[in-house]
């Protein structure tokens, strides 16, 4: 089966320091991948990459065997902070776009609805709470109809019990819209729960340690066994990985 998104990576260098080299990373229609590893190994800027934010690098990103040009409406982005524009309702946060400046009123209330946003449409961010903030941008990156959604840490500044609802309410939305998403992210649990696979990155720029598939049915149930022995075989492969780095600067 052919991947709907193949991102190849040659070398990426800030100044002099290479961050990410040798990397190439596939995602097939309407999988949700989680990306993890330590701090520092890449992860954030590989998303900037594959969003077209950063063209300095050497490789490629293509989108149905189709290389992007850069920023794209195939691609969307949702931020660790939801960088709303505090002057803006919500209905004009999501629509925003400057490209299509005429929003669809009903695309709007449509998407609001699906992240548990109904009746927000005129409500300003600074009303919002964290989560709920969190869920607008979720719609935001929706809004075209991107054909990827990369996320960046979305739920790591809200509690606990908010962050598990919104991991159900993307995974709804997600398999509503049949997007194809890469969620950066440092909690185990969560990419057990939520992914179809899940790649492992090196502290040590060089390609990635692993992908582990994930076969486990949607939906998921939190308290089930098979989760908690995936999340122990997941965290096995990130100390291996740990141990290995060590033995490497040794």
């Amino acid at each position: 089966m052919t991947p709907l998104l193949e991102v190849n990576v040659h070398t990426k260098n800030y100044g002099d320091r290479a961050v990410l080299r040798q990397l190439s990373l596939q995602a097939q229609a309407g999988q949700i991948v989680s990306l993890v590893g330590a701090s520092g190994c890449g992860k954030s800027t590989l998303l900037r990459l594959i969003a077209g934010l950063d063209a300095d690098f050497r490789g490629e990103v293509r989108i149905d065997g189709q290389r992007t040009p850069g920023i794209t409406s195939d691609i969307g982005f949702v931020f660790q902070e939801p960088r709303l524009f505090p002057w803006l309702t919500v209905a004009q946060n999501v629509a925003f776009d400057e490209s299509a400046p005429q929003a669809s009123t009903d695309d709007v209330k449509s998407l609001l609805d699906e992240v548990g946003l109904s009746g927000y449409e005129d409500v300003l961010p600074k009303a919002l709470s964290g989560g709920q903030a969190q869920r607008v941008a979720i719609a935001r990156g929706l809004y075209r109809k991107p054909r990827v959604l990369l996320m960046d840490e979305p739920f790591s500044a809200v509690d606990a019990f908010t962050r598990m609802k919104l991991q159900d309410m993307l995974r709804r939305v997600v398999h509503k819209h049949g997007v194809t998403v890469l969620l950066v992210t440092h909690d185990l649990d969560e990419a057990v729960y939520l992914s179809d696979s899940v790649v492992v990155l090196d502290h040590v720029p060089g390609p990635l340690l692993g992908t582990m598939d994930i076969y486990l049915d949607q939906p998921r149930q939190r308290d089930d066994d098979a989760i908690a022995q995936t999340r122990t075989q997941l965290l096995r492969v990130l100390q291996q990985a740990h141990a290995l780095r060590h033995a490497k600067n040794r």
